[in-house]
């Protein structure tokens, strides 16, 4: 039985909020590389967006080179696959790749290779691993010499490259198959932190890959199934508020004949990323006595007050108690605002007015001025004229 790691969209260099996340980036690594340290798992798949940018950082680079010398070091037999997401640069990802293949750190920057298997083990546990970089537009050209721009008809071309190649493996005697992805699978729950692609024409359809025994995929943040085989590990740490309490994993696979066998290894962050809910005053006193406001305190924060009056410096201020805070939503406090601003908006016009632009436009006079300008009234009004007929001639 084949045992391997799955994870994916590590977003090293990834700034959340400002807040520099190498010191939780470097922790989450060594915890990778501990599990991996056990020799009974044989590769790790990294599904795509390595980095955060296409022109990674410095930190960034560093962080990945010091982990894969670190997990290498652990464990001299695994092999470690990596392909490029949309985050990535696929030649700065790739460069170097020659090198690092007969090391066992096999990277995939090209989409024209995807057919090229990487074996691991032999006889029954033996398995071909298929690389499938993350498909920019013009990855694959089509029948009339045309670039194919469309993820879906990219998806598609690749994955009847793609079956021909598994096939040809099955006639070897290599049984098991894995493809490694980066895509957005039909049906999939994103997150707040993902780049998302706009329209159905940008989904797959993992119907197209269903030869495979199980399918290790990237872009989506959040743990989930895709289809029959394939499978989201999500990211490693949770990069934005919308992930607050979502658990993190690692994903364990044991390919036997009765298919994989997928485990989730909880990943134990630095500090978690949690959203907090409360009137100022409460939560620097109140609250602090609260054991479940204890737990989180150290967390990366958003918290949202509750006051409906707006609150300046606030995050100075409850910095003290808070020292994660990244983000403070003061909406309570702004609708509040708004709603007092038209309604003396409203009281400023005279009594039986319809509110309209020239309306609006004398008020903030009277309130700029003191009082209203005949001729800055009349001007507007005339150029107010001018835009109205030119939108009704468009």
């Amino acid at each position: 039985m084949l045992k391997f790691l799955h994870t994916a969209d590590l977003h090293l260099g990834k700034l959340f909020h400002d807040q520099n996340l190498e010191e939780d980036q470097k922790f989450m690594l060594r915890a990778l590389a501990g599990i991996l340290s056990d020799p009974s798992y044989k590769a790790l798949i990294i599904a795509g967006d390595v980095y955060d940018r296409s022109i990674p950082s410095p930190g960034a680079m560093d962080l990945f080179g010091s982990f894969l010398g670190d997990v290498k070091a652990r464990n001299p037999n695994l092999i470690v696959m990596v392909i490029p997401g949309n985050h990535d640069s696929p030649l700065r990802l790739g460069y170097g790749r020659e090198l690092f293949s007969p090391m066992g750190v096999k990277i995939n920057s090209n989409p024209d290779d995807c057919c090229n298997p990487v074996i691991v083990g032999e006889g029954d546990e033996g398995c071909a691993f298929f690389l499938l970089p993350f498909l920019n537009p013009g990855s694959f050209m089509g029948k009339d010499g045309a670039p194919i721009h469309s993820q879906e008809k990219l998806a598609v071309l690749a994955a009847k490259k793609l079956e021909d190649a598994r096939l040809e493996c099955k006639k070897k005697g290599i049984n098991h198959s894995v493809l490694l992805a980066h895509l957005f699978a039909s049906g999939g729950k994103e997150s707040e932190s993902e780049r998302i692609f706009l329209g159905n024409a940008e989904q797959v359809n993992m119907g197209i890959f269903s030869g495979f025994d199980y399918a290790a995929l990237g872009h989506l943040h959040r743990y989930q199934k895709a289809g029959k085989n394939g499978w989201y590990s999500g990211s490693p740490l949770a990069y934005s508020f919308g992930e607050a309490g979502t658990d993190k994993v690692f994903l364990s696979v044991e390919l036997g004949e009765a298919g994989p066998k997928v485990t989730p290894v909880p990943i134990e962050p630095l500090r978690k990323v949690s959203r907090l809910e409360g009137a100022f005053d409460w939560l620097q006193g109140e609250a602090l006595h609260d054991p479940e406001i204890q737990k989180i305190k150290n967390d990366y924060l958003e918290i949202n007050l509750t006051d409906k009056e707006i609150k300046v410096n606030a995050m100075a201020f409850l910095k003290s108690n808070y020292p994660y805070i990244l983000n403070i939503n003061q909406k309570t406090a702004f609708d509040s605002v708004k709603r007092g601003n038209n309604e003396a908006f409203e009281a400023a016009l005279p009594s039986g007015e319809r509110r309209d632009t020239a309306g609006d436009f004398a008020v903030f006079l009277e309130e700029l001025y003191g009082g209203t300008d005949e001729q800055k009234l009349s001007l507007f009004k005339e150029l107010l004229a001018e835009a109205e007929a030119a939108e009704i001639k468009a």
